[in-house]
């Protein structure tokens, strides 16, 4: 199974423990931050490493704090997925917390 990946643009390639070690030091993971209302934030990174199975890597992952979805994690095998992941949990986020629990200021 193939462990370890890096970005080339946005596609992620397949590379050994010690191409991905080199990459890493110098990549910028970041994919999408968002942050609404000053009370959640969505941010969605590039992993690098496969949590998922060689059939569907998971390589991608994205993260809200805050809100009713505060701690909530999903995981993607590309960058596409990651980027429509991403926005489909800030309309999760947004739909399903109180107006009240949402700073205005």
């Amino acid at each position: 199974m193939t462990r370890y990946y890096k970005l080339e643009g946005h596609t992620p390639v397949s590379v050994n423990f010690k191409e991905w070690a080199v990459w890493r030091n110098t990549a910028n993971t970041q994919v999408i931050v968002s942050v609404l209302h000053d009370c959640i934030s969505v941010s969605t990174v590039f992993l690098g490493i496969n949590i998922g199975t060689a059939e569907q890597p998971k390589i991608f992952e994205s993260l809200v704090t805050g809100g009713s979805c505060d701690r909530e994690k999903r995981f993607y095998s590309t960058w596409e997925e990651a980027i429509s992941g991403h926005y489909d949990l800030i309309i999760q986020s947004i739909a399903t917390t109180p107006p009240s629990d949402l700073s205005l200021s």
